[in-house]
């Protein structure tokens, strides 16, 4: 291993994890899967908790009555079924003595413990026959060469598993981290640690794996905190100086007769937040600045409407649009909606999808060229190399959190800086906003349409599902309509969730009989898709049994009965989604949860669905399930994954790192200055081509 020298830091902490000292191959294949890969990561590879660890006694030591810790090597053990309670029984045995050890009922012990290992064990000391014994001891398995503990000590417990244990990781991490301590840099100055009361990194990466007492811990993991969450609000804002700084979008212009016009395409009145989120919008493209804005609404709330006129605007400036959905299905979705709303316009719209693009052999992709394609609509392969738009001047995003940052730099190496408007029918909680969504201005639909009624949520095991399909003959009687939705669209013989074929056939045969039913799933062909739905719109289908295929894009108000079949099956905002293709008129609306809910967190989800409409709260629920970075899929964000921080429980940290980065980069912009040349490299790293470091300064 390279010694550590003030030149070398960062070679010090790319030291392969193989190559130190007692990692062979298959301990390290365990280290790999567990993402650490160098030295670096190792001291990153943060403890999960502590546990007080008493100093171990020799066993001619122990004194009785007392609860004390003992190590040494199984030398005999024996399973005995007979004679009262099954045990099982060991001899541990140490330079200075033997002891007995007895677990009851310690079947489950015979294939774990043998002669050979070594055990550190703890427990109350009693003596028979002149031997200490303990019964029912805690144990644990230990390496022979790892130290004995001298005295008290809080000792650290790391994420592990059956192959690499946390004793070990621990043991590796306590041989190494004086080494890796000479390649840790300190990111901040002095002053800024002295507001904040923060520890210095290198005391804080000592302390957090080795701490000698509570506090010290504790003290240890809000600087890293810190810094995670300060390398987070750097990154953004320095994203966003890019964004803004560097490219110049095209200048779009509005009027009073422009504004009237598109209005009049909608056959409603705008609600006031539509309004707002509209003129927010309007003053973005007016400005040269390229638009990065977030248009966030619950379900119903008429997101697809603000996005529209945005790109009427456009094509009234002779600019094209792009609406990018993560799906095929998706993307067919909006498609359909649009060419709804712009019935007998001249506006072109055209689809794009792997599928389509195959169909159209070459006509669409010239037609996108030479700009007779006002309005493209399509998943990713609208971005690739073959595609090329003739005025490209606004981009429309559905669901950010599924498509990554690096679309915006292949339209950008395509010439084009288009404003960029990202819709989420996932509320975002106010700490993610805050945090993955700093670098975007925020516009909120917190208003339903008027007339809208809450949508009445029931949860009712398998066994009760005819009285939901009792509901769905009521609701059909009375002149509405329904869904039935199921997370499948074949069976797969892999499980027992059920599947929209299937239960198609049953629910026609038997407790929909009678009814008009039509099916709906992703991979019927386009035109079918549009002729079902254009059926169901017109009241020519009473029930429509789907897959999530509806979750998006069908408006039908006239539906007033949702039935989710194996709800557990899907996620918390999934269901909130599907649950918002009802109560979309004037009329009482009932969604009905059909599960057994075989989980504690899948019956959290459906609990809170019965609990609430309001889509905010479902969001917040959701993410404390699922946790921040699983909320958004961070990765394909483009940004790291925390190790340590939590923001939902570490908000006032957050504003803290905000308040501070801001602060940071007014004094310098490029952070080129000596004392943040070390954040710098540290940003790269951690950002790596996502955040375009390579332009800054």
């Amino acid at each position: 291993m390279p010694s550590p020298t003030s030149t070398q830091p960062a070679s010090i902490l790319a030291t392969p994890i193989e190559s130190l000292d007692g990692i062979g191959n298959a301990r390290a294949k365990e280290f790999h899967r567990r993402g650490v890969l160098t030295l670096g990561d190792l001291i990153e590879y943060f403890p999960r908790d502590y546990q007080l660890e008493r100093s171990e006694q020799p066993i001619a030591q122990l004194v009785a009555d007392a609860i004390q810790i003992a190590r040494g090597e199984v030398v005999a053990c024996d399973y005995i079924s007979g004679h009262g309670r099954p045990r099982f029984e060991a001899t541990l045995e140490d330079p200075t003595g033997k002891m007995s050890l007895t677990w009851f009922n310690g079947a489950y012990l015979r294939p774990r413990i043998h002669p050979g290992l070594i055990l550190r064990v703890q427990g109350r000391v009693k003596f028979f026959r002149g031997l200490p014994q303990i019964v029912q001891p805690k144990w644990e398995t230990i390496e022979p060469d790892v130290p004995l503990v001298g005295q008290d000590m809080l000792r650290a417990v790391y994420p592990a598993s059956a192959k690499l244990s946390s004793s070990f990781i621990w043991h590796t991490i306590d041989k190494n981290l004086d080494t890796a301590l000479a390649g840790v840099q300190e990111l901040f100055t002095p002053p800024l640690l002295a507001k904040r009361r923060l520890l210095a990194r290198r005391h804080a990466m000592r302390a957090i794996h080795q701490p000698t007492h509570w506090q010290e811990a504790a003290d240890a993991r809000r600087r890293l905190v810190y810094d995670e969450l300060m390398f987070m609000q750097i990154g953004l804002l320095l994203s966003r100086r890019l964004r803004g700084g560097r490219l110049t979008a095209p200048l779009m212009r509005i009027d009073k007769l422009l504004d009237e016009r598109i209005r009049r395409r909608f056959p409603f009145t705008l609600t006031a937040a539509q309004q707002r989120s509209i003129w927010e919008i309007v003053r973005d493209l007016q400005n040269a600045r390229p638009m990065s804005r977030l248009l966030q609404g619950d379900v119903g709330s008429g997101k697809t409407v603000v996005a529209l006129y945005a790109m009427l605007v456009a094509v009234a400036n002779k600019l094209q649009s792009a609406l990018l959905a993560p799906t095929e299905v998706l993307a067919e979705q909006h498609y359909l909606t649009l060419n709804n709303l712009l019935r007998d316009s001249n506006v072109a719209i055209e689809l794009f999808t792997n599928r389509t693009k195959r169909q159209s052999k070459g006509s669409l992709a010239k037609h996108l060229a030479d700009g007779r394609i006002h309005i493209a609509v399509g998943t990713q392969a609208l971005l690739h190399e073959d595609l090329e738009f003739a005025n490209l001047g606004l981009v429309v995003v559905d669901e950010q959190h599924k498509l990554g940052v690096r679309q915006r730099a292949v339209l950008k190496g395509k010439g084009f800086a288009p404003h960029y408007l990202v819709m989420t029918a996932t509320p975002i909680p106010r700490t993610l906003a805050l945090s993955y969504f700093a670098d975007f201005d925020v516009s909120t639909l917190d208003e339903l349409p008027p007339g809208r009624r809450p949508i009445k949520t029931r949860w009712l095991k398998a066994n009760q599902a005819d009285h939901a399909y009792g509901l769905v003959h009521q609701q059909v009687s009375a002149g509405h309509q329904a869904y039935v939705v199921m997370p499948q669209i074949d069976d797969d013989g892999l499980d027992e969730a059920k599947s929209v074929k299937t239960e198609f056939e049953r629910l026609s045969k038997g407790p929909l009989s009678g009814l008009r039913l039509a099916m709906l799933h992703g991979q019927m062909p386009t035109d079918q898709k549009q002729q079902t739905m254009n059926a169901f719109r017109d009241g020519r289908i009473d029930v429509l049994v789907a897959t999530t295929v509806i979750e998006v894009g069908i408006d039908v108000p006239n539906a007033t009965v949702m039935v989710i079949e194996n709800a557990d099956r899907f996620g918390l905002s999934q269901l909130h989604q599907i649950r918002g293709r009802v109560g979309r008129g004037t009329e009482l609306s009932h969604c009905l949860l059909i599960s057994d809910a075989a989980t504690q967190d899948a019956a959290a989800r459906i609990g809170a669905m019965t609990r609430t409409n309001d889509g905010f709260e479902i969001a917040e629920i959701d993410m404390k399930l699922r946790g921040p970075g699983d909320f958004f899929g961070t990765r394909q964000h483009g940004l790291p994954q925390f190790k340590l921080a939590d923001i939902t429980q570490e908000i006032e940290m957050l504003h803290q790192a905000k308040e501070d980065a801001l602060e940071l980069l007014a004094r310098d912009p490029n952070l080129t200055q000596p004392e943040h040349l070390a954040m710098r490299d540290a940003l790269s790293k951690q950002f790596g081509e996502s955040l375009f470091l390579a332009q800054v300064g």
